[in-house]
């Protein structure tokens, strides 16, 4: 990216902007998206077009998520306008069910340099829409990026390790560091790739099972040193502990990411 383009631009920090600027980085995230001319492709913060420029020299359109206006302006004066569909909005607040239903059949691919203040919510306000998903790709600060794929018995492995692992296969694409941002964050990033699991539940069980799973890693991990048994013995006997081979001298985060999918069916069945 030319350095007078977002030199230009004062960053708002309460939009969180930090924009790539690693012509590298940028091309190696393109690279490895391995993306088709009709492709359905949504961002979320296109920023100076770090991402999106390149994203628009090999698909036909691609539909961008923008909070800031002025970044919009500078959006529709580009050469590409015609190749996007701009959107002005908090992706917060924005009906995402609707927008991927208005389209039957299609699966989207998302990417983004997630603002690092919404990072996580966002991530869990899009699960539920996983059957209208084909991937995502996201720019996570490295300490969220080594709780979504840390693993069991590790110190980062916690709720989010389990939600995101249930519902998604996690790739790590590269490391990205802080000083490929400008301006310069105070931590380095990694960029990622999210497959959704979707043989796993259909359409109308999806929010149960994330309410489910969110419930019990929320319960499970509120005291990490106390045995797991006695975190869930209001929603879970012993006996059906065992059942599921889960030591009952176990903590939080020694238990896998499937006994945990296990110990949300059986929550399903006893709260219908």
């Amino acid at each position: 990216m030319n350095r007078s383009m977002y030199t230009k631009h004062i960053p708002v920090k309460r939009f969180g902007q930090n924009f790539l600027k690693n012509k590298i980085i940028i091309n190696k995230i393109i690279q490895k998206m391995n993306l088709s001319k009709f492709d359905y492709i949504i961002e979320i913060g296109p920023g100076l077009g770090a991402l999106t420029f390149p994203i628009c020299d090999i698909v036909d359109k691609i539909t961008v998520f923008e909070i800031d206006e002025n970044i919009i302006f500078f959006l529709l004066c580009h050469q590409y306008n015609e190749k996007m569909n701009i959107i002005l909005t908090d992706v917060m607040q924005f009906d995402f069910r609707y927008f991927f239903s208005l389209k039957r059949g299609v699966l989207y691919r998302l990417v983004g340099n997630l603002p690092y203040n919404i990072s996580v919510c966002f991530f869990f306000k899009m699960i539920i829409c996983n059957l209208h998903i084909h991937d995502m790709h996201f720019m996570f600060q490295k300490e969220v990026a080594d709780r979504l794929l840390a693993n069991p018995g590790n110190k980062e492995y916690g709720k989010l390790s389990v939600i995101a692992q249930f519902f998604y296969k996690i790739k790590p694409i590269t490391t990205v560091d802080k000083f490929d941002f400008f301006p310069t964050p105070k931590i380095d990033s990694v960029f990622l790739r999210f497959i959704p699991y979707t043989n796993k539940y259909n359409k109308y069980d999806i929010e149960r099972y994330f309410f489910a799973i969110e419930l019990i890693t929320r319960t499970a991990f509120q005291h990490r040193r106390k045995l797991l048994k006695n975190n869930l013995s209001k929603m879970f006997s012993e006996t059906l502990l065992l059942k599921l081979d889960i030591h009952l001298f176990s903590r939080a985060e020694n238990v896998s990411v499937h006994q945990y999918s296990l110990l949300a069916k059986n929550f399903l069945k006893l709260y219908k």
